[in-house]
């Protein structure tokens, strides 16, 4: 990185190399003025950071008013929801009721849903780019796969055609190359496209990452305004790109040999969707999972565990396809089993344990309590309980992760926790005095839940997308999610009701039989297994 120059020491004519980046004041300093910094009341609480780490657009905020002479953002329009000069706010907001100015509206910038959409807007653009770009790269050893295998095909017409062949293939692979190549240079440019959306969108995260990290509020609060439109911007830009973003196959049509063959063939371009959607991130929060109309499967009895004296409700799957039993029998224990249904070891508990899930990318698992207000993480390295969290009111709540958060349900809301287990934010569910004692989430980001007589889904910012029970106001048990969106739910003395993404009920995938009344459910990670808790008796079926 290129050397900076300490900015203090620029106004008295000094030339000192900086070695600090202080976030707030938004300037960089030199070893003398980094002292000079640390000591003074006022600012021996900034944020100062090494100078390699300062951002390439170093005025977070200095964001000011173009239409006016780059006049000072000091107040927000929360009618219009837009940043306001002093003289915006006296040419078009003199009528608006709700108006402050930006120290007020700034504070808790950073908690707020608006910086949080806006930083998750950030890495889902992110995350698509890669996948375009990896999906166009992708695209290009296939067509160049494909194009090979008809080059292929040409060549056994051409022995048995043959000389008089040879002048038609010439011609049919010049036609086959140019499309080709088309298809070649049609991806490029995308993959091009997407590497100059990729660059803009990471400049924008850096300064996101860093405000969120280090930065103040009234800089998280004017970020994500004054960056709003440009991030519209690079969304669209992204949303185009996927829905104009098509697939071509290339394969050999042959001709029947006859005694005058006027072509041995034509190269067909069969066009066909990409496979990555870019769906903009306020569409996604609102609507349902998006299923492919299929056939769905269905559960045959494989086999009954040989587990006695046990009492399991949760149970989860790790990403070597071993399922993991909660039994909260005495004083508790977990139970881990191969994905050949085979016993490994067990980990015993420090609390009566009610339900697990596992960190993403983690040996680690969270488990809820059935009596006590905790959290246990579970070390599945070391086979322990590293430590735990004290949670109010979590007893008999469910639980699930994500890779950034972990959902508790406590009585009338499900808690939304980091990964170290500090609170966020809460979010509410249906019944104020229930707490969710079971918790699943979706692809989309939907959290589900159950409570004894209710089935929820709602989104990540506490608004409800359905509400399902049975006619007969049954008990509802464990859920899970497939991976299309099917949500699976143990009815206590009927079976698994299988709801559509929309929350209507399809069908009884697994029905009791002989006084079989199961709890709880999870998949493998292909979802061609169930395994089926009765508290006492685990049963495993497989996909028909």
């Amino acid at each position: 990185m290129e050397k900076v120059k300490c900015e203090p020491c620029k106004i008295r004519d000094r030339n000192n190399v900086s070695i600090h980046w202080c976030v707030i004041c938004e300037e960089s300093l030199c070893s003398d003025c980094t002292e000079n910094h640390r000591s003074m009341k006022m600012l021996r609480n900034h944020e100062l950071i090494d100078i390699n780490r300062m951002p390439i657009h170093k005025n977070i905020a200095d964001q000011c008013c173009f239409k006016h002479d780059n006049l000072p953002f000091e107040y927000f329009c929360i009618d219009h929801d837009v940043l306001s000069c002093k003289e915006c706010l006296a040419e078009s907001h003199r009528s608006c009721q709700k108006v402050m100015s930006v120290d007020i509206a700034s504070k808790g910038a950073k908690q707020s849903q608006s910086f949080i959409d806006t930083t998750e807007l950030v890495d889902h653009v992110l995350e698509t780019t890669h996948a375009i770009a990896k999906d166009e790269k992708g695209f290009i050893e296939n067509i160049v796969m494909e194009a090979n295998s008809v080059k292929m095909a040409v060549r056994i017409i051409k022995e048995e055609a043959i000389n008089h062949i040879e002048t038609l293939e010439k011609s049919l692979l010049h036609d086959l190359d140019l499309k080709k190549e088309t298809m070649i240079q049609k991806s490029k440019k995308i993959i091009n496209e997407t590497e100059d959306i990729d660059k803009m969108t990471k400049d924008k995260k850096d300064i996101f990452d860093l405000v969120n990290k280090h930065g103040s509020e009234k800089q998280a609060f004017l970020a994500t305004h004054a960056y709003k439109q440009a991030l519209t911007d690079i969304e669209k830009r992204v949303t185009d790109i996927t829905k104009k973003s098509t697939r071509f196959t290339i394969r050999l049509i042959p001709e029947k040999f006859q005694e005058f063959i006027k072509s041995i063939g034509s190269i067909e371009l069969n066009e066909v969707p990409s496979d990555v959607i870019f769906v903009p991130k306020k569409k996604c929060q609102f609507q349902m999972p998006i299923v492919e109309t299929q056939r769905l499967p269905y559960f045959v009895h494989k086999r009954d565990l040989n587990i006695r004296n046990t009492n399991i409700f949760g149970m989860t799957v790790n990403e070597k396809d071993e399922f993991i039993l909660v039994d909260s029998k005495g004083s508790g224990r977990i139970l881990v089993y191969d994905d050949n249904d085979n016993y490994k070891y067990r980990i015993d508990t420090k609390h009566q344990p009610w339900d697990i899930a596992l960190i993403l990318g983690k040996k680690i698992g969270v488990l809820t309590s059935y009596q006590e207000e905790v959290l246990q993480f579970v070390d599945f390295d070391k086979k322990n309980i590293s430590r735990t969290v004290s949670v109010k009111e979590s007893n008999q709540g469910g639980v699930a992760t994500s890779n950034k958060h972990i959902y508790v349900g406590t009585k009338g809301n499900i808690n939304i926790l980091d990964l170290e287990g500090r609170l966020i934010r809460s979010v509410n569910t249906k019944y104020e005095k229930m707490e969710p004692w079971f918790i699943s989430l979706d692809k989309t980001g939907n959290i589900y839940y159950s409570t004894p007589k209710l089935l929820g889904c709602i989104r990540s910012d506490g608004k409800e997308v359905y509400t399902y029970s049975t006619p007969d106001n049954d008990n509802l048990w464990k859920l899970a999610v497939d991976n299309h969106g099917y949500v699976y739910v143990v009815v206590f003395e009927k079976g698994i009701y299988r709801l559509k993404p929309d929350g209507t009920f399809m069908d009884i995938v697994i029905k009791n039989e002989q006084s079989r009344s199961y709890v709880g459910i999870c998949f493998n990670i292909q979802c061609t297994k169930i395994i089926l808790s009765r508290g006492t008796m685990v049963s495993v079926f497989n996909q028909k």
